[in-house]
């Protein structure tokens, strides 16, 4: 290599020549045939590091290091940047010239290299480096910045599109810092403050110093630029699009040269331009147990932790603070500048404080930088400064779209925004205009595009529409449209599946809650809420909000006035009844006020001579008389059911209920013959899911769990578990949590604990208990702390199961939604103490439990109860003869029952107390008789313990 600088010539005098290139490191510039070469900023790194030492091996990691610095990125960028430059130099990879590739270690600089001192200025800028300063780095953008950078390889005019104070200018910024190595100058051109747009091309004249002229300046920029490469930054085009996008065009057209970098709340469309839509910053998703480590991954979280903590508030970061932080940054939609604002509040008020004043976010985010634009020091302003620039057709399409309390489709745009006074509005067309102006954002991705305004827009707007004073207007015309597509909705409970109900009529949830607020304010309508709330019904069991259901019916019977004012709303107020009796069962239990709600809509719907509403409300008061152990009266209710029904499935509906109550009285043949009616109903023509919900709950569901028990009853247990699983499986993709709960909790918990599967046992009840604190089902929750309880003792823990099961129950009694297995715990409550020694309370225990069952007729397990009672006399040293009496009236309730499995159970603690008596033959040929009429089932936990006795005494 050929030397030419003197010793003292420094990095910034050199540049470096090779073939017809010219490499000035210092300036990041490179040159061919004295011309300008574009070329990415980390290629270039690479060539200059390369150049660095010329003929020797420079290793991957070392250029690694060079071209993405505290970055971790594949060694595919690698190669792909090595790939980019060898095509701007022009390699031929089979024959190169510049740089070749050492196999798995990295590359050698191999053309001969001449360095030699510059006396001048390789090239001069033809226009001041004008671009702002950022005094603070950008955080979460750099794939973004990388991007945009990159369309630049294809494209001569790109624009940053997005809504405001979502960081455009920031991200333009640092592409243009990047950009500067490629272009002789940078030309930097705030647009915000012009409103006259026919002095846009003075405006660029005045910023690239050139002399004033009378009239359109276009031709001396034309002039000035041709030769010249330059790369123009036009910042914030939005309120002088037009004419920002006529002068682009010309300049692109008449100067080839030149390239434009354009920032704006909606595209320019010129021709030729890239659109690069800026999205929010990414927050963590909804998880419980979010740690501040795995939350600093998300860019919206470090730009609120950085902000906040280069305040000088002392603000500290940890696990506790992780989840308010996410909530903060998710309620301001990972919108930077929103983000920003609210940092710099954390000394007034704390993030705890933060996070409660959101509702009232346009007044929280103030004081932002006393530098940052006026626009930009609150959020208030940058909003307003959008809304400012709409027409005003646009400001009242926007204005009436602010009532979606979420996202909506192109129909409820067009139902809301459409005024009666103005009927002919183009709202589509508006729609896409705001969705163009990012004031609206859209999700494209579904089958129907679906929109929605920010939160930080919609609270702004919606502050417009009170000081307009539209609002009463606007949500009584939502209100007629909820219950209009509600109405609809209803309809389609028996005709879609879960996940497609949901899909098409779930978003209404916020809408509801918003119209009802309004509805039950000061300045409301009750007929509104009224009507809003019967319509709502469906819509709050699919989504199993039995809380808020059960709250909002109890506002709206309260609003009815008494007299003739009821007899206006008599079918509203018995649909009002009817969800008022399932929601007081599924949330606080079935005490007296459920079967007395029922009662009313039972009255209301004879008195209406309405078929379909007797049925509905039969059923409601079947499952309370079931939930309240009322066994003959829930009976009586099936049969009148069975009755009134006209279809078949509702014939299906009622051979369930029958199975069910006859079930819990001990009639397994009863309940297995009405079982096998249920099951043999064809209903796929009136519900086209396995997963509708009849009656708000699923029938389905319960229908293939029902026989579940059963089956094992009648000594059948791998069909009852496959009958678990099939139905678990089919609730849990209903997405319907009370169906889910249902499955889980009367059946899955107590079939597996049953055959001994206490690991599966264990993961149902954790299910069951997770989904129910999840979806506020108190009762459930209750349900499965006892199963737990139950767990334990079965799995030789009574010293842990049998306190919590004590308190289980007392909480069980007050829920009053199980009683169907209340004395099925205070039999493993009796167990429990009897393995702990405490036989005498054990004993008053199981006496309880086999008189409660007797006397209410709920017989299921009354066998099981007489079995544990001998078990509990043997250990405590009673009689022999008052044990074996216990037993043997076991085995005659089973035999009557059908009951092979509780049979089985008895039989072998038969042959134990025979064992220990020494009197084995008679209770051997008795219990293999028993073994010998199961069909399968061979490996459960009854079967191996009664094969293992069997063995034992051959």
């Amino acid at each position: 290599m050929q030397e030419q600088a003197s010793p003292k010539a420094t990095s910034a005098d050199l540049a470096l020549a090779f073939g017809s290139f010219l490499l000035y490191p210092a300036r990041h510039l490179l040159l061919k045939n004295n011309e300008p070469v574009t070329i990415g900023s980390r290629a270039l790194e690479l060539l200059i590091t390369l150049t660095e030492r010329p003929g020797e091996l420079v290793t991957k990691d070392q250029l690694t290091a060079r071209a993405w610095p505290k970055a971790r990125v594949e060694e595919s960028n690698l190669r792909a940047q090595i790939a980019l430059l060898r095509r701007v130099l022009g390699e031929d990879q089979a024959a190169p010239r510049y740089i070749v590739a050492v196999p798995s270690r990295g590359y050698r600089f191999i053309a001969p290299l001449t360095r030699s001192r510059v006396e001048h200025e390789p090239v001069k800028t033809t226009a001041p480096n004008n671009l702002p300063k950022q005094l603070t780095r950008p955080i979460g953008r750099e794939e973004a910045i990388k991007t945009v950078e990159g369309r630049f390889q294809r494209f001569r005019l790109v624009t940053i599109v997005g809504p405001g104070g979502i960081g455009k200018t920031t991200v333009g910024l640092r592409v243009a810092e990047q950009l500067l190595s490629s272009h002789n100058g940078h030309c930097f051109v705030d647009l915000a403050p012009i409103t006259n747009s026919q002095i846009v091309p003075s405006v660029l004249a005045s910023q690239l110093r050139l002399p004033e002229t009378s009239g359109d300046p276009t031709a001396s920029l034309i002039g000035h630029l041709r030769g010249k490469r330059l790369l123009l930054v036009f910042d914030s085009c939005e309120l002088v699009l037009e004419a920002t996008a006529r002068l682009a065009e010309t300049l692109l057209r008449e100067v080839p040269e030149i390239t434009i970098l354009a920032t704006s709340r909606e595209a320019l469309r010129v021709e030729g331009e890239s659109v690069y839509r800026l999205p929010p910053l990414d927050t963590p998703p909804s998880a419980a147990g979010l740690t501040a480590a795995y939350a600093l991954e998300f860019p919206a979280i470090r730009l609120f932790v950085e902000r906040a903590t280069s305040s000088g508030s002392g603000y500290t970061f940890d696990d506790d603070e992780a989840p308010v932080v996410t909530h903060i940054c998710r309620q301001l939609d990972g919108i930077a500048l929103a983000i920003e604002l609210a940092a710099a509040r954390v000394e007034a008020f704390g993030t705890h404080g933060i996070a409660e004043l959101l509702n009232d976010r346009l007044r929280l985010l103030t004081g932002g930088r006393r530098t940052a634009l006026p626009r930009h020091q609150t959020l208030a302003a940058m909003i307003d400064w959008s809304y400012g620039a709409l027409s005003k057709e646009e400001r009242k399409v926007l204005r009436r779209l602010s009532i979606f309390a979420g996202d909506f489709g192109r129909e409820a745009a067009v139902a809301i925004a459409t005024d009666v006074t103005s009927p002919d509005r183009d709202v589509p067309g508006y729609l896409a205009n705001l969705v163009a102006k990012s004031l609206v954002a859209v999700d494209a991705q579904r089958k129907a595009a679906r929109y929605r305004l920010l939160d930080t827009t919609r609270a702004f707007v919606l502050e417009k529409v009170r000081e307009e004073g539209e609002l009463d207007a606007v949500i009584r015309q939502l209100a007629t449209y909820l219950c209009d597509v509600l109405r609809h909705s209803q309809e389609e409970v028996e005709t879609l599946s879960s996940e497609e109900w949901l899909s098409r009529h779930g978003s209404h949830i916020n809408n509801i809650r918003f119209a009802l607020d309004w509805a039950y304010s000061d300045h409301g309508d009750l007929e509104v809420g009224l009507a809003v709330t019967v319509a709502a019904i469906p819509m709050w069991y699919q989504l199993s909000l039995v809380d808020e259901c059960l709250t909002s019916v109890q506002r709206a019977l309260t609003g009815i006035g008494p007299g003739k004012r009821r007899n206006e709303y008599a079918r509203q107020i018995m649909q009002l009844y009817r969800a008022l009796g399932l929601s007081q069962a599924f949330k606080i239990g079935f005490a007296p006020q459920a079967p007395a709600a029922f009662a009313k809509a039972l009255e209301i719907s004879e008195e209406l001579a309405d078929v379909d509403a007797q049925a509905e409300a039969l059923w409601g008061l079947w499952i309370a008389q079931v939930g309240m152990g009322e066994y003959r009266a829930s009976l009586g209710n099936a049969e009148r059911f069975m009755a009134l029904a006209q279809s078949g499935l509702d014939r299906f509906i009622g051979d369930r209920m029958l199975s069910m109550t006859l079930f819990c009285m001990g009639d397994f043949r009863g309940a297995r013959r009405h079982a096998d009616m249920m099951l043999a109903h064809d209903v796929s023509a009136e519900t086209a899911s396995a997963n509708s919900v009849r009656f708000r709950f699923g029938q389905s569901i319960s229908a293939r769990i029902q026989p579940a028990q059963l089956l094992w009853m009648q000594g059948l247990p791998d069909q009852a578990v496959k009958a678990v699983h099939a139905a678990v499986v089919a609730a849990r993709e209903s997405g319907h949590a009370i169906s889910l709960c249902e499955a889980l909790a009367r059946w899955s918990c107590p079939v597996f604990v049953h055959v001994g599967d206490l690991p599966a046992a264990d993961s149902a009840i954790t299910e069951l208990l997770d989904l129910a604190k999840t979806n506020a089902l108190g009762p459930w929750e209750v349900f499965g702390r006892c199963w737990k309880a139950a767990l334990l003792i079965q799995r030789g823990l009574p010293e842990s199961g049998v306190p919590l099961l004590r308190r289980g129950l007392v909480e069980l009694r007050q829920v009053k939604l199980f009683n169907l297995y209340t004395v099925r715990f205070l039999g493993f409550l009796a167990e429990g103490l009897s393995s702990l020694g405490q036989h005498v309370e054990a004993r008053s225990l199981v006496e309880a439990a086999i008189s409660a069952s007797e006397e209410k007729e709920e017989l299921w397990c009354v066998a099981e109860l007489y079995r544990l009672k001998g078990d509990i006399l043997w250990r405590g040293g009673d009689d022999v003869e008052s044990v074996q009496q216990c037993y043997l009236h076991s085995l005659d309730v089973a035999g009557r029952q059908d009951a092979l499995s509780w049979e089985l159970r008895t039989t072998t603690s038969l042959m134990k107390l025979a064992r220990d008596r020494g009197d084995i033959d008679r209770a051997r040929t008795r219990l293999a008789a028993v073994c010998d009429r199961f069909t399968e089932g061979f490996d459960t936990a009854d079967m191996v313990a009664a094969k293992a006795l069997l063995t034992e005494f051959c």
